[in-house]
């Protein structure tokens, strides 16, 4: 490969907005302690969960919005340990049992 090649490979690579971190997070933006997620947002302590939003220690979850403490759900929403609720009923249920569900932004740009 030539000079102008590499060169042009090296600045693509370094442009890109989405690699890995350290915990092995692909694409993933305002998380906490999370390992192995890819495209997860505003969730805290997930692990090998995908296309997700608003999770919290979920494991293996994909497709999921606010869930929490919950495995292997896919497309699930209002969910915890693994049971279904509506929206009220979650947000009652997160707080009866003490669950802070907001995660703190590591965005320079959040307020």
């Amino acid at each position: 490969m030539n000079a102008e090649f590499m060169r042009e490979w090296t600045r693509l690579k370094s442009e890109h907005t989405h690699d890995r971190d350290p915990a092995n997070n692909y694409g993933c933006f305002n998380v906490e302690a999370c390992r192995n997620c890819n495209y997860v947002y505003n969730s805290r302590a997930c692990i090998s969960c995908h296309n997700s939003d608003s999770i919290i220690e979920c494991v293996q979850c994909v497709d999921c919005r606010d869930c929490a403490f919950c495995v292997g759900l896919n497309g699930a929403r209002f969910h915890i340990l693994n049971k279904e609720y509506s929206e009220a009923e979650y947000y009652a249920k997160l707080a009866e049992y003490g669950i802070d569900w907001n995660v703190e932004a590591f965005d320079d740009f959040a307020m």
